[in-house]
Formats: structure tokens, C-alpha cells, sequence
């Protein structure tokens, strides 16, 4: 028993598991490895020091559970253990091992928050991560997933994954604790579980020492996972910008330059943003993306979650469609499909700004000024991409605030010479996927500003302006001008 407790106590230091001043919650399900953990973690705690609880999760699936937390609340009041239970409800969740990992994590993670627990002892063992890591690769993974189970990942800790099962029962029958028995852990319903039963055992016929080489392997390729995201951090933040309402653009002549095993991770790097989790993105998805550095022409590719990447020339772009997400396109902007009406005849020079929403963060603002001297006028005159003024007298009073539309045009010099608006953006490099999504202030088809671009000509001050119509995108919280 004190070599089980030195290896355990040695591989919790090795993996800085714990700290003075943690508390400690641990998961116990009343089965051998549960028990063997927090047998163990009683004595740990004890002698440094550390506070310990115990959360039980009652699934209600079995006939017995009610008898496996009773047993688990006993072990615990003989030992002064505060114990917490908890039920999920039948019917609340769908009848599968997954739906149940899920449910039970948000269970355990709500009384560790609650309660003022640092971390959650998880009773994993050994023959748990070499399953995992042969689950993986039968289902398709890269590096990362050869790592199968970590020892330490966010507020979990797995103290006890440096046993096998049968060191845990026989630790547990010198000590004298009884536990209890999964009954459906011994079906093959599970695929986890026909690894378990008859793969693995298998592999132990073939070497006796396979369970602990397998767990060498994975901690040699954590290592190797754990550089390779460090230098996928550094070249991330060289390569990709992050936008407004989660778009995420890549540079491609930066991107295309580094390793092919860093660009999968800054891809993966991405879409851990954008996804619940990593496990409906294969391998195709990750090369699908990369291909669009290499192409010779714009093109996208679709993925999981609503998510498309572009490539627009010079940069790849990767963002929530709108046909697969609501909450993306035109609902980024608080402006109808239909657009809205604007009325500039309630405007005074001096007066109130009318202020349009935009969005979450930003408006337009319209204001008028009366400017008689030449001076005075200049001053008025901006060539930010964010304010614009123009001849007030030249502007039909009733515009429109809208997105692009077929047959819109922008006069873009002063002898009076049209552009088509498609063909503005093509030429300004405007990624395809926003073109439709930039905010444009016209009368009819005549294009007066591209928000956040350019305006037409034929509205600019001259000489003989004497009011000015101002409009800006502004900061809705502080108003400021953003100039830029």
C-alpha cells in the first residue's frame, strides 16, 4: 500500500496537480477506482493540509444507484467528509453514456463553483487513457488525440492514471474498502467497453508491459502537443486577426510560410473559438481550410456549426454562415433586410444629432452645421474612412440606409464618371463574404457613402457650401469618433 501511495503522491507533484491552500472535490461514483482515489486523496489531503469533499452523481439509468450514493454518503460521514449529492432527473437528458458525461461534468462543476473548491479529482486509471488513445485512432485523430486523457486539464485532476485496475483492487482488498459494481461496465454495448474487454486484453498477450507503454507514449506526445501549441500561440498571433462578431481573418503569405504541423494548430486554434468543442472536426476539415492558402483564385469551404472559410484575395476569412447560423450576416447589423428610411428635414444647424443604431457597438450619428467663412470650412472637410462630410443643399432629404443592391453606382471623380458598386468593392478587395454586409447611405441607386469606405463626389463641399452634413460611426458607449 505505501508504494501505491508514494507513486501516487510522486505523479500529483510531477504533474503540479495540487498546491498549498486547494481544496479539493472528488468525484466519486462508489466503484473501485473512485474509491482507491479518494482513499488515497484522504491521506494526501491530510498530510498537507488541503480540504476535501466528495460529489456523487446519481444518474438514475440503474435499479442500484440509490444504494451506490447511500454507500459513498456512509464512507464519507464515518470520515468527516462533507458529501454533496446530486440527481439527474429521468427524462431531463437522453438514455446515453454521453448525454450522462455531459450532464455529469455541469453537475460536479456547479457544486465545485458553489461550494469554493479549486479543483475536481477525477478517478481515471491507466487501462482508462489506453483505451481512449485506441478510441481515437479508430476513429480518426491527430496528435493530439494519442495524448488520450490528460492528467491535468482546466480545474480537473487525475490523480490515480498512473495505476492499472489490478493495482487498484488490490490496494482496495488490503485496505479493507468495499465498492460497488457497474454492472452495464461489463456489456459491449459501449465501444469504450469492447475495447476494453477484448482489445486490450489482446494487447497484453502480445506484451505484458503494452497498458504502461501506451501511457508513455502519451505522455511523451503531450510534450510534444505542448510545444507545438506554444509555437502555434506565437505564429497565431503573427498571422491572425480577430474581428468584429467572431470572424477570424489569416494572413496567407505569413500563414502559407510556416510549418504544415504549426498551420493545422493555428487553424485548430481558430475554431476552438468558434465551436462548443473540437470533436465534429476531422482532419479533412483542418486540410480543407489550408488548401485555400495554396489556390490560385477566391474560394470557401464549408465545416461543422454553421462555420465557412473564404479566401478573398490575399487573406483567408473564417466566420459563421448565415445561412447556418441566425445570428450571423444580417442580424450582425440592426438594419431591416429592407433597410430603413432616413429624414434629414428635422436637422439644425447646431441642433440634436440623429442617431441611427448599427449594432451592439457602434451608430451613425448625423449632425448639421451652418459654415460661412472658407476657413471654418475647410476644417470641416474629413478624409477618415469613418466620417464624412458633405454639401447638405445637395442631398435629397429622405435617404436611405441599406445594404448594396444590383444596380447601384457611385460617382467617383469630379467630372461626374460612375462606378458600379460591385465593381468598387472587387476593386477595393473587399472580401466577397462582406460585400453584402457593409452598411451603404443612398438616394435611389445613386450611392452617397460605402460606411466605413468611401462617398461619392458628387456630394462633397465646395465654395459655396453653407451647410454641412456630418455622418460618423461612432463608439454607442462613448460616442467618440472613430477616425482611422
Amino acid at each position: 500500500m505505501s508504494d501505491i501511495y508514494s507513486r501516487v503522491s510522486n505523479y500529483i507533484m510531477k504533474h503540479e496537480m495540487l498546491s498549498e491552500g486547494d481544496r479539493v472535490l472528488a468525484a466519486v461514483s462508489g466503484g473501485a477506482d473512485s474509491m482507491c482515489m479518494l482513499d488515497l486523496l484522504i491521506r494526501f489531503c491530510g498530510e498537507h493540509g488541503m480540504k476535501l469533499g466528495v460529489v456523487h452523481v446519481d444518474h438514475g439509468f440503474r435499479s442500484e444507484s440509490a444504494s451506490e450514493a447511500a454507500y459513498v454518503e456512509s464512507f464519507c460521514r464515518e470520515r468527516d467528509i462533507p458529501f454533496f449529492l446530486e440527481k439527474i432527473e429521468p427524462g431531463s437528458i437522453p438514455k446515453s453514456e454521453e448525454a450522462a458525461r455531459i450532464r455529469r461534468y455541469e453537475l460536479i462543476s456547479e457544486v465545485s463553483s458553489k461550494n469554493g473548491y479549486t479543483c475536481t479529482a477525477l478517478a481515471h486509471n491507466m487501462r482508462d487513457r489506453a483505451e481512449t488513445i485506441l478510441f481515437n485512432i479508430f476513429r480518426g485523430t491527430g496528435l493530439t488525440g494519442l495524448t488520450g486523457i490528460r492528467p491535468v486539464r482546466d480545474e480537473f485532476i487525475r490523480p490515480i492514471m498512473c495505476l492499472d485496475r489490478s493495482e487498484i483492487e488490490a490496494y482496495l482488498e488490503t485496505a479493507g474498502i468495499s465498492f460497488c459494481t457497474d454492472q452495464t461496465n461489463l456489456e459491449d454495448d459501449y465501444s469504450r467497453n469492447r475495447i476494453r474487454h477484448h482489445i486490450l486484453p489482446e494487447a497484453e498477450m502480445i506484451n505484458d508491459g503494452s497498458l504502461r507503454h501506451m501511457n508513455d507514449m502519451a505522455e511523451d506526445v503531450s510534450g510534444v502537443c505542448d510545444l507545438i501549441s506554444q509555437l502555434a500561440s506565437e505564429a497565431y498571433q503573427d498571422v491572425v486577426r480577430a474581428g468584429s462578431a467572431g470572424e477570424y481573418s489569416i494572413d496567407i503569405s505569413r500563414f502559407s510560410g510556416l510549418h504544415p504541423v504549426i498551420r493545422g494548430e493555428v487553424i485548430r486554434m481558430i475554431l476552438h473559438h468558434m465551436t462548443p468543442h473540437l470533436k465534429d472536426i476531422s482532419r479533412e476539415h483542418i486540410s480543407g481550410v489550408e488548401d485555400l492558402a495554396f489556390r490560385d483564385s477566391n474560394g470557401r469551404f464549408d465545416l461543422p456549426y454553421g462555420i465557412r472559410a473564404y479566401r478573398s484575395y490575399e487573406t483567408i476569412c473564417v466566420r459563421k454562415d448565415p445561412e447556418g447560423d441566425s445570428s450571423a450576416e444580417g442580424a450582425i447589423i440592426g438594419i431591416p433586410e429592407k433597410g430603413l428610411r432616413i429624414d434629414l428635414t428635422g436637422l439644425t444647424p447646431g441642433g440634436e444629432p440623429m442617431i441611427i443604431r448599427m449594432d451592439e457597438s457602434r451608430e451613425l450619428v448625423f449632425s448639421l452645421t451652418e459654415v460661412l467663412s472658407a476657413e471654418a470650412k475647410s476644417g470641416m472637410t474629413s478624409g477618415s474612412d469613418y466620417a464624412k462630410c458633405f454639401d447638405y443643399d445637395k442631398i435629397n432629404k429622405l435617404l436611405d440606409l441599406r445594404f448594396r443592391r444590383e444596380d447601384d453606382h457611385l460617382i467617383i471623380d469630379a467630372e461626374g464618371h460612375s462606378k458600379k458598386l460591385s465593381r468598387y468593392m472587387i476593386e477595393s478587395k473587399i472580401p466577397e463574404f462582406m460585400r453584402d454586409r457593409i452598411p451603404v447611405i443612398a438616394d435611389g441607386t445613386d450611392i452617397i457613402w460605402i460606411a466605413g469606405y468611401r462617398d461619392s463626389y458628387a456630394y462633397r463641399i465646395e465654395d459655396s457650401t453653407t451647410r454641412i452634413l456630418k455622418i460618423q460611426i461612432a463608439d454607442s458607449n462613448t460616442k467618440g469618433e472613430k477616425d482611422g
